[in-house]
């Protein structure tokens, strides 16, 4: 019978998820697949997903041993997905489910960059994409090549209130661990070791938890556009060169061009006009997301 996952970081993007399935990675007690975020159960999402098939899915963990007690994999956009919760529990009811939040202004600001810098966002300046929702949930000045126009309605990827209450009405409560950046980036040994105990493993003992994911910019906006979403005529271009040369010496110097072209930076911060707006868009989720917790979260708004 071919392995399942029977664990699941279903998101939030831009709240620590990537550093969390690093950390897991390496346990000897865990399998996580070297592909992140395959997105196989998000199928409202046009073309974003990078998994398409049963098969395919299942072969991503075809290389699990019965040493490993945990099977996991991370898909930041779960959440967003209408869809991918409940598909989840249809595949493995018994799923475990983890999701991590922060304070949506500060991830939907931090998820521009991101999207910029993988070229499913083109607008620059945040405030003008924050502006253009309406008109792009109308199908109107799309990016050219975004993979679902989803992803780029900030004010609904941040509904983390309306998201968690999903997980919980799907799963039950003590299959959902719910986490939230702040105390992560305050303690990560305590939320790793919260993260083992939740998952029903041995501690690996583990005590080191270096920075990943940090923001990034690119230097060369055309670059990143050329490189990211090539024209169709390129990427024949390309296939025809990995079949003759292979792919290893094609992705090396991609994967150099992205270095040399890419910058780690904090942004600067929000006005604090637009902050106190984008507070009040999100001002019922945080509350919805505080009374599912348990937490208070006043001082995110």
């Amino acid at each position: 019978m071919a392995a399942r996952p029977n664990f699941f970081l279903v998101g939030a993007p831009k709240c620590g998820t990537t550093a969390l399935y690093e950390y897991l990675r390496p346990h000897p007690r865990v399998f996580m697949p070297e592909l992140k975020e395959p997105h196989f159960f998000a199928r409202d999402l046009g073309t974003y997903p990078r998994i398409k098939t049963t098969e395919a899915y299942t072969r991503l963990f075809a290389e699990s041993t019965e040493r490993h007690l945990a099977l996991g994999e991370a898909s930041v956009y779960y959440l967003r997905s209408s869809v991918a919760i409940p598909a989840i529990r249809d595949f493995n009811p018994e799923a475990r489910i983890i999701a991590m939040f922060r304070n949506p202004v500060d991830m939907v600001y931090s998820l521009h960059s991101q999207l910029l810098h993988v070229s499913e966002e083109t607008v620059e300046d945040f405030e003008s994409a924050w502006r253009l929702q309406e008109r792009r949930a109308r199908g109107l000045d799309l990016p050219p090549k975004v993979r679902s126009p989803l992803l780029i309605q900030y004010a609904q990827v941040g509904q983390f209130g309306t998201q968690a209450q999903r997980v919980l009405s799907t799963f039950p409560a003590a299959q959902v661990k719910l986490l939230l950046f702040d105390d992560f980036a305050a303690s990560p040994q305590r939320v790793y070791d919260e993260v083992i105990d939740f998952l029903g493993i041995p501690h690996d003992g583990r005590s080191e938890f270096p920075r990943i994911n940090e923001n990034k910019r690119s230097r060369v906006a055309w670059l990143r556009r050329f490189y990211r979403k090539p024209p169709p005529a390129l990427r024949a271009t390309i296939r025809s060169l990995k079949e003759k040369v292979g792919g290893e010496g094609i992705g090396a110097l991609k994967k150099r061009i992205v270095a040399l072209n890419t910058v780690r930076e904090r942004r600067p911060p929000l006005s604090p006009a637009l902050r106190a707006e984008l507070v009040e868009t999100f001002r019922d989720e945080v509350a919805l997301l505080a009374r599912l917790m348990n937490r208070d979260l006043s001082h995110w708004t």
